[in-house]
């Protein structure tokens, strides 16, 4: 089992992640990861995940980058909360000056006394990706809140984003690419500017599903677009990029 590169570029070795989640209702997808996977490269000192889930993307994040020094995981739902509080308890970390994790019980719009507005380095989200009104609602709550805009909207998420990001700070995120306009009004409503994008794409001969964007406060000139990311690269199997990542949790572990 492997993780991230350590202070001189050596893979460090790490237990592998055990992920508690609902028997039913919300179960992390394939997204974490791939924004894990995109989010690792700016991920240094504090980071903050709005809508944490059971904690996963904090986990990868904190195996993934040497340089993150604590992260907290703010999330609504209590049963998804108790998740995210396990497993930061049960995967802590994998060396003595790993990233320490905190799972914090709340709604992110309104103010939590845990957490310092403007102080952290990196915020990241995997938003409810489909807008109120549309597609078809999921008669199981936590799947609804997870999937649709019902709690919370994409503007609020930028908005909070940038409250709690500090001055150099960077917001990453993942969304269908059929919302790549609600981005870029979001981005502007903010006065953030667009530092990296990628394209995933499902399939080599199929178009892309979902656009991965990394956002700052100040003005960072044109945007980097980096080289697409094709998830299945042959039959069901996931890419060797993607699929290093789900090697580091632990056999059993269900990637949707």
């Amino acid at each position: 089992m492997v993780s991230s590169n350590d202070a001189e570029g050596e893979i460090v070795p790490a237990a592998p992640l055990s992920i508690r989640q609902p028997e039913k209702g919300y179960r992390f997808s394939i997204d974490s990861v791939l924004l894990a996977g995109f989010a690792a490269q700016f991920c240094r000192g504090s980071v903050l995940d709005l809508g944490t889930g059971c904690g996963v993307l904090l986990l990868l994040l904190s195996r993934l980058s040497g340089e993150m020094s604590f992260g907290v995981g703010v999330e609504l739902q209590e049963e998804l909360f108790e998740c995210a509080w396990d497993n930061f308890l049960n995967n802590g970390p994998y060396k003595p000056e790993g990233s320490t994790l905190q799972a914090v019980q709340g709604d992110f719009r309104e103010m939590l006394p845990e957490i310092v507005p403007g102080s952290f380095d990196l915020v990241v989200s995997n938003p409810p990706y489909v807008r109120v009104g549309d597609g078809r609602r999921n008669p199981d709550s936590g799947r609804e809140t997870a999937r649709h805009e019902v709690s919370s909207s994409l503007e609020e998420f930028f908005s909070v984003a940038v409250r709690f990001m500090a001055p150099r700070g960077r917001f990453a995120l993942i969304l269908p690419v059929e919302r790549i306009r609600d981005i870029e009004e979001c981005r502007r409503r903010e006065r953030m500017s667009m530092k990296v994008t990628r394209l995933v794409y499902p399939r080599e001969d199929k178009p892309p599903s979902r656009v991965l964007c990394c956002l700052a406060r100040e003005s960072c000139g044109s945007t980097e677009e980096l080289p697409s990311l094709i998830l299945h690269s042959e039959k069901e199997k996931y890419c060797p990029e993607v699929e290093k990542i789900c090697r580091l949790f632990r056999a059993g572990v269900q990637v949707l």
